[in-house]
């Protein structure tokens, strides 16, 4: 289901805000949608459509004459509460080991997709990789732009090898990897020197169907930038700007 606008966004904001908090807890039954709709100052339908939302993200479960009770999102949850459940929810691990497993199943999907394409793409379906690897290098003094676009080009790799149900899951999580991005990218990021050159030599690996050496290449890629960021979330945590972005915003 895609992500509402304008008041359900708002509406659905708060909700998904008070279950991820735990402001609302699993097996609590919500207000009515007549309640919820007085304290929002919105239509019924407006209500409904975020209850909507919020069930196509496995955050309650709506039933006829019933209402909605909230599940456990912790356990039933998607992708898409990424930002969400690090911004305001409660961890059950520090921020900075979150943030540190999200890179690494980052680095995972980003070499799974680098050997798809080593394996079936073709120099067709190469050609959107080398445009995004050129565009993500033209940002280069923008951090979180480069970071964003780095993203792309490994999406764009599952892409290349045409293995439509790996872009998928890759598409699945990348998409919620890119807002946790925006949340914590900014001030870490350092783009490293040689970026360009370690996606050439990545991409010719790629052409060259070299599959091993391309995850290889890859992997200490990874290691090398990944090692630097955990250092930085250790000291980001440590600063205001994080915390403010990780307390529980004022409703609006």
């Amino acid at each position: 289901m895609a992500r509402p606008t304008g008041v359900v966004h708002r509406v659905s904001e708060i909700l998904i805000r008070r279950i991820v908090s735990g402001t609302y807890s699993p097996g609590l039954r919500l207000p009515s949608e007549v309640d919820l709709a007085g304290e929002f100052e919105c239509g019924r339908s407006t209500i409904r459509e975020a209850l909507g939302y919020l069930a196509s993200l496995n955050l309650v479960r709506s039933r006829r004459g019933s209402g909605a009770v909230v599940l456990d999102y912790k356990r039933e949850g998607r992708p898409e509460l990424l930002v969400d459940y690090f911004l305001f929810g409660q961890h059950d691990h520090p921020l900075p080991v979150l943030l540190g497993e999200m890179l690494r199943i980052r680095a995972l999907l980003a070499c799974e997709a680098a050997r798809l394409a080593a394996l079936y793409a073709t120099p067709e379906s190469l050609e959107p990789v080398h445009r995004a690897i050129a565009a993500t290098h033209a940002a280069r003094h923008e951090p979180l732009e480069h970071s964003l676009g780095e993203l792309e080009v490994y999406r764009l790799l599952t892409h290349a090898s045409a293995v439509w149900p790996a872009a998928w899951f890759a598409s699945a999580f990348l998409g919620p990897l890119r807002e946790a991005h925006l949340v914590v990218a900014n001030p870490l990021a350092a783009v490293p020197d040689d970026w360009l050159a370690v996606m050439q030599q990545l991409m010719g690996f790629i052409e060259a169907r070299d599959a091993e050496r391309a995850v290889a290449h890859l992997e200490a890629h990874f290691a090398e930038i990944d090692g630097r960021l955990a250092e930085g979330l250790q000291g980001l945590m440590a600063t205001p700007e994080l915390a403010e972005r990780t307390h529980l915003a004022p409703e609006r």
